[in-house]
């Protein structure tokens, strides 16, 4: 047993000493000049599109092989983090390797640092939204790399409102064309980026109405009855209204926030929940339904605070 460890530490090792020489030979930069690049829609290139959608995929590829391979924490809300890789500091250095300015250009086919010259758009072509799903799984694989520095780079001024449009403008698509692959990414990105964070809650309810919140509330009636579904969608409303009554009041003339209340409920009392899995196995990452998982995407502490907060009547 000894031994098989060994072996996985020097695997891990391994795994750690090519993520640093990959992002000290500059690929981060690198690939973050071609996405700044881009100034513009992508459906009319299917090349520039298929690059683009496997560039964003080997940055998500990247962040989660970092994260099995570092021996962190398993939940992602706990500070204790470390990165030997250099990874976390290129991506934070680049903004996210420029990524975001990315898909705003290619969604609205103007620039985030000329707003005016974007157009909104609700419908986009197929080639648009494989780029903007692997974009997104990007920014979720951070996310669970580094909260607080995926909260801080996004939630900075200018990147915060290109945020805020493209989640909005990609919930518009959804609600007209079936892709839920799409929609579930946006669902649990703007979770991370509203959990613990009052200030990135704001920017989910202010600007254009319906507003991204209110989107999320007016979601089809099987994302408030399918099990599958409200797995996906509530930890997200739980992020990004817990602690906010502006958001709250909002998400009430939706729904009833006793739903909520109920959810969490039900997941502190589900076997296994009672001790917190605290440090991951070595070699061991976030799979596909793990970061469905509420404890993943909402704190486990503030479970019970959290449940009174949504069952508080709150006076007109």
């Amino acid at each position: 047993m000894k031994n098989k460890s060994s072996q996985v530490d020097a695997f891990n090792s391994r795994v750690q000493d090519l993520i640093s020489y990959v992002v000290n030979m500059g690929l981060i930069d690198k690939l973050c000049g071609c996405f700044l690049s881009v100034q513009g829609p992508v459906d009319e290139n299917p090349k520039m599109a298929t690059f683009l959608q496997h560039a964003a995929g080997l940055l998500h590829g990247i962040c989660k092989l970092c994260f099995a391979v570092t021996g962190r924490s398993y939940s992602i809300f706990d500070n204790n983090r470390q990165d030997p890789t250099g990874l976390t500091a290129a991506l934070q250095a680049t903004d996210l390797a420029g990524v975001l300015h990315m898909l705003y250009c290619v969604l609205f086919h103007g620039t985030i640092s000329d707003p005016s010259t974007a157009s909104p758009k609700e419908s986009y072509t197929q080639n648009t939204i494989q780029v903007a799903i692997q974009s997104l799984r990007f920014f979720n694989s951070f996310a669970a790399l580094d909260l607080p520095a995926f909260q801080s780079i996004v939630g900075a001024e200018g990147l915060s409102l290109a945020f805020r449009h493209m989640a909005s403008s990609l919930l518009g698509h959804c609600s007209q064309v079936s892709c839920e692959s799409l929609l579930h990414e946006v669902i649990v990105c703007v979770g991370y980026f509203t959990v613990n964070h009052p200030d990135n809650q704001v920017i989910v309810q202010s600007g254009r109405h319906p507003t991204v919140l209110q989107k999320l509330c007016q979601l089809p009636f099987q994302y408030f009855s399918d099990p599958r579904l409200i797995k996906v969608l509530f930890p997200s409303l739980i992020a990004a209204c817990y602690n906010n009554l502006q958001n709250k009041i909002i998400l009430e003339q939706e729904m009833s926030c006793v739903l909520l209340a109920t959810f969490i409920q039900d997941f502190a009392q589900a076997p296994g929940q009672t001790d917190n899995q605290s440090y991951q196995p070595k070699g061991k990452c976030l799979g596909s339904q793990d970061y469905l998982e509420l404890s993943n995407r909402f704190p486990q502490q503030a479970w019970e605070e959290a449940r009174q907060f949504f069952l508080k009547k709150e006076k007109k």
